[in-house]
């Protein structure tokens, strides 16, 4: 039977290039200008904001809870409030020029090289940050704020400190800032940075959310150490909260809040996004409010003005209900025994809620289970409801992030159009989603695989078709969907195992050309960046490409069919 061994080789063959059959087809990579594998910080900084400002890149680090040095074992606390601890804010700054296509190949001078601007250091702890939403009309001075808090005696006080830029002699702008202390002393869970007031949340509290306005002259010298601070004693209250809104047996509750675009300039709305965790579930309510203002009639004009009020409506709600466990088949006996699978439940960690908001407020988007992200458009249609009134249509999109069933969203970023999405996972994997005019064809496109062919003779997948998602044909009552184009990887992205802390969009028009560049801050402290509108050379999955990433894989499946093999060689032939 000399068949035999030939007939077992050809087998085992056969396995592996099945296999290379059915791989994923990579996506395509963006093309790297400026890579940095420099560490900067003693500390793995909590949180890190990029900015743009100029001809410059701001960086900022933020610790949130740090020690001063000899005052060790002094911080007490195992809540959200401590004593004893403070938080310490630190801004880096480089020329722009560094990170772009046409510069990468210059020698760095002096000037190019990080710079630190200054290193603040806050009486209390932080809790949140929240970066400010530029405007297409209004000057953009306030950049971002910091919460912290200060524990006195038997009170606490909760601050806000905002920061913004001044123009400076040298053409560089210069980071300010002035402490703003928030009404009352109960914890804020939540706070959003607007460009007029800031939005918050309490917990607890009767109402679901609140705000604050900023003073008008918050940008005005004095600045800074020179300032006093700024102490707001009132606050406007949001819609109340309602029956059974918190589940019974709560054991944790998330809360993000921001507000939304409206085509009404009278019209304040709000969106929310509350998950409670109790034992067996999470609880999630998606909820857009609108604060209207009605007038009761009456026949004076002062009687008219006394009752006019300001009332929230609620204009769309979501609830949303899954399990807090996940099942997964594990075999505790080997592998060989197949009757000895059992179920293992795997309780799910709290989502880590933000928003990522486009600079008219139009486009906003939020993860949602893990692996899913919601966006919420805004859609220039009206229609009319069950009392006969206009209302302005919202639309909600759902996707899944390419990769790991396990993986976690812990970032999202979105341009200042709302057509570009940067969606970052714990398994430092970057996806770069695109729709409306930035869905161009200037990059190639993923070649799709042996099972999105059958899951297409099959009808179960979608086809690429573009007029679909051409904003000239594009369905007006329902939002543009996205279109997972590139993604950026540890291995070809050179981010390796360093953790991704933050990424940012940057548009500049460089030889008369637009150009759009996704700049990446990791912990360590490295930035790189990626140009988005052109791609590597792509190399689509084969048989050889499969073989060069699974190499380990594809050694251990050789040594076990050469095994097989040789023993039926040696017995049978």
């Amino acid at each position: 039977m000399q068949w035999r061994p030939l007939a077992l080789l050809l087998s085992g063959i056969g396995i592996i290039y099945f296999a290379s059959l059915i791989q994923e087809s990579p996506y395509p990579h963006p093309m790297k200008t400026y890579t940095s594998d420099s560490t900067r910080w003693r500390e793995t900084p909590d949180d890190i904001i990029l900015s743009t400002m100029g001809d410059y890149l701001y960086l900022t680090a933020l610790h949130f809870e740090t020690v001063y040095p000899g005052l060790e074992g002094f911080n007490h606390g195992t809540g959200e409030l401590k004593s004893g601890v403070v938080g310490s804010i630190t801004q880096l700054r480089r020329p722009l020029r560094v990170f772009m296509q046409d510069h990468v190949n210059e020698t760095k001078v002096a000037e190019d090289r990080w710079m630190q601007t200054f290193e603040h250091r806050l009486p209390g702890g932080i809790s949140k940050v929240s970066m400010a939403t530029p405007s297409e009309n209004e000057p953009n001075d306030i950049q971002f704020g910091v919460m912290y808090h200060v524990v006195e005696n038997e009170s606490s006080k909760h601050y806000v400190r905002i920061y913004y830029v001044t123009d400076n002699n040298d053409d560089a702008p210069v980071f300010k800032y002035k402490d703003i202390l928030m009404p009352g002393t109960t914890w804020i869970s939540a706070f959003s940075l607007e460009r007029h007031e800031i939005l918050y949340s309490r917990d607890p509290d009767r109402y679901r959310f609140r705000t604050v306005t900023l003073p008008p002259d918050l940008t005005d010298p004095p600045h800074s150490a020179d300032s006093d601070e700024i102490t707001i004693t009132e606050s406007t209250t949001g819609d109340p909260i309602k029956e059974y809104h918190q589940p019974r047996n709560t054991e944790d509750h998330e809360l993000a809040l921001s507000r939304l675009y409206s085509a009404e300039w009278e019209t304040y709305r709000v969106v929310t996004v509350d998950i409670h965790r109790t034992d067996n579930a999470y609880y999630c309510n998606f909820t857009v409010v609108d604060n209207v203002t009605t007038i009761t009639q009456s026949s004076d004009v002062q009687e008219e003005e006394h009752h006019q009020k300001n009332e929230w409506i609620i204009r769309k709600h979501e609830p949303v209900k899954y399990d807090v466990y996940s099942e997964e088949q594990v075999d505790y006996i080997g592998f060989a025994d197949v009757t000895q699978f059992q179920q293992e439940r795997t309780r799910l960690t709290m989502p880590r809620i933000m928003f990522a908001r486009s600079n008219d407020a139009k486009a906003l988007v939020f993860p949602f289970v893990q692996n899913q992200f919601l966006t919420l458009d805004f859609l220039d249609q009206q229609s009319h409801d069950d009392k006969g009134e206009y209302v302005e249509l919202f639309d909600w999109l759902r996707n899944d992030v390419q990769g790991p069933y396990d993986a976690t969203i812990i970032g999202i970023h979105i341009n200042e159009k709302g057509n570009m999405l940067a969606v970052w996972t714990d398994y430092n994997t970057i996806y770069i989603y695109k729709r409306g005019s930035a869905n161009t064809h200037q990059v190639p496109r993923r070649a799709p695989s042996l099972l999105d062919r059958i899951d297409m003779w099959l009808d179960v997948g979608i086809p690429e078709i573009e007029d679909e998602i051409n904003h000239e044909r594009h369905d007006k009552e329902s939002a543009l969907p996205w279109k997972l184009r590139m993604a950026i990887t540890p291995h070809e992205g050179d981010i390796n195992s360093r953790p991704i802390s933050s990424v940012k969009f940057w548009n500049v028009t460089s030889n008369g050309r637009e150009n759009n560049y996704l700049l990446v801050a990791l912990q360590n402290g490295g930035v790189n960046s990626y140009l988005v509108d052109e791609a590597e050379e792509y190399t689509e999955a084969d048989f050889l490409s499969y073989v060069k990433t699974n190499w380990n894989m594809v050694i251990a499946m050789i040594m076990v069919i050469g095994a097989f093999v040789l023993n039926e060689y040696h017995n049978h032939a």
